[in-house]
């Protein structure tokens, strides 16, 4: 309890673990089924996914798809993305959000 207080009150803590995750908030996801970049979407809770730092989740509002998009250690994020792939069976589709914004379909070939 002495660590936590010297880091500030708990709203202050809060405020800071918020701001830490919009830090982390891409300005746009896109939707790896019909590639419409869109910005209404919402952080996900992560507190129980470890190596997650943050995750973020919205409608496709062109084609309806789910998009996700995960941010942490390359590891967790890997095994994140296999976990909702997994619960999807055929429906999901993996892949990667480019820094410009863009979505890069999954290659299993071309793991680097």
């Amino acid at each position: 309890m002495g660590q936590a207080r010297q880091r500030g009150t708990q709203a202050q803590r809060i405020a800071q673990a918020r701001a830490k995750i919009e830090a982390l908030r891409p300005e746009k996801l896109v939707c790896g089924a019909c590639k419409t970049a869109f910005s209404d979407f919402d952080a996900l809770d992560t507190r129980n996914m470890a190596g997650i730092q943050a995750a973020f989740g919205g409608i496709c509002p062109s084609c309806g798809e789910t998009v996700l998009a995960f941010s942490g250690e390359k590891d967790a994020v890997a095994n994140a993305m296999l976990a909702w792939q997994d619960a999807m069976e055929n429906e999901g589709k993996l892949g990667k959000q480019s820094p410009t914004g863009e979505h890069v379909p999954f290659d299993e070939d071309d793991r680097s």
